[in-house]
């Protein structure tokens, strides 16, 4: 478990500024949480560092800014990012990261997986083999 973490079997609590890492290659990226199609990482970017300008075409992402102060573009345009703000950026768009103050910029990302019928059968699958090992794989049959 991260140092800075408690975590439960269904919960978790976390303190960024404890489990961030700032490195200058490749950039650090500390995954927090994955649960089904919904899942949380830490991005530590150090002054000057950027990450170029992509897009995810099934993934709908919310940025926190936890610390510092640094440049987020979004479809082409600049918009200054410092502590307290919130950035939404649906699928397609596409997105980069800038760390254009003069200290550590720390981001949380929150991510959710656009689901189509097929994964979340596969999902719903596996969730029904995890429940019948459980329920039926520890347990020896008693004679009748």
């Amino acid at each position: 478990m991260a140092q800075g973490a408690a975590v439960s079997t269904r919960w978790q609590v976390t303190q960024a500024e404890q489990i961030a890492r700032y490195n200058e290659l490749p950039l650090t990226n500390v995954p927090l949480f994955r649960e089904e199609d919904f899942s949380g990482c830490i991005l530590g970017f150090l002054p000057g560092q950027i990450l170029p300008k992509h897009r995810h075409e099934h993934e709908h992402e919310v940025f926190d800014v936890l610390a510092g102060e640094g440049t987020m573009w979004l479809d082409g345009q600049a918009v200054k990012a410092g502590v307290g703000a919130i950035i939404f950026v649906p699928a397609g768009v596409e997105h980069g990261f800038e760390n254009t103050g003069a200290e550590r910029w720390l981001v949380r990302a929150t991510i959710h997986e656009r689901t189509y019928a097929r994964r979340a059968l596969q999902r719903a699958l596996e969730k029904r083999v995890r429940w019948l090992q459980e329920t039926f794989g520890g347990s020896k049959r008693r004679a009748a």
